[in-house]
């Protein structure tokens, strides 16, 4: 929803620096790699030593640079498939060094607490399949709704859960990732319900072109 409703916010913001960037000869991908980078060596340098709270602040400062690469895009060559390649892999990736950092830290100093291991374990899954679950669809010409919880809600919601954990509040990240794990699995029914739908209606549209034809 926050890619929804926040990208012409974001775009305006981004565009003059992005049109800067572009001048001196950064490129999209180079901002891509260099923000995977950066939010993997930060999820494991801070989640996985315990300092949360520093965690969530330098990697949600990191993923502005995921904002960035697509405004660079679009004020360069416009963007490209490979572009758009190297960043659904770069996410995918960051996403799951994000939760197994958070899964790291978690066996390492409450072992017994099984219920945000688990949490976690099905926000690394869910989380990939509600990617690829628009990936596929797109690929076979579906329209499917965004959902629920898409990436930019499932990063929030686990910076701050994993923020307020690191300040002392109870429960915060189990919270954080319950949300994130029970909201992915409703997007992912969302948008496989949404391809089907769509099929079906193109179906019947061929249906009644075919008839009309007779």
């Amino acid at each position: 929803m926050l890619s929804e409703y926040g990208r012409s916010g974001v775009t305006k913001v981004a565009h003059p620096v992005a049109a800067f960037l572009v001048r001196i000869g950064v490129t999209a991908n180079g901002i891509t790699l260099t923000g995977l980078v950066l939010t993997c060596a930060a999820a494991v340098g801070f989640f996985g030593t315990g300092r949360l709270f520093a965690g969530a602040i330098v990697i949600g400062l990191c993923t502005l640079l995921d904002l960035v690469d697509g405004a660079v895009a679009r004020a360069g060559d416009g963007g490209s498939p490979y572009g758009a390649l190297v960043d659904a892999v770069s996410d995918r990736v960051a996403d799951g060094v994000i939760l197994g950092a958070l899964a790291w830290w978690v066996v390492d100093t409450e072992p017994a607490n099984r219920f945000a291991l688990i949490m976690l374990l099905a926000c690394m899954v869910l989380s990939q399949v509600v990617s690829y679950s628009k990936a596929r669809a797109d690929a076979g010409g579906l329209r499917t709704p965004g959902g629920l919880m898409e990436r930019a809600d499932r990063l929030v919601i686990v910076l701050v859960g994993a923020g307020l954990e690191g300040l002392g509040v109870p429960w915060a990240l189990e919270a954080a990732v319950t949300v994130v794990a029970v909201g992915s699995l409703i997007t992912v029914i969302q948008r496989v319900l949404g391809g089907r739908a769509d099929y079906l209606s193109r179906a019947a549209d061929e249906g009644a072109a075919s008839v009309g034809d007779r």
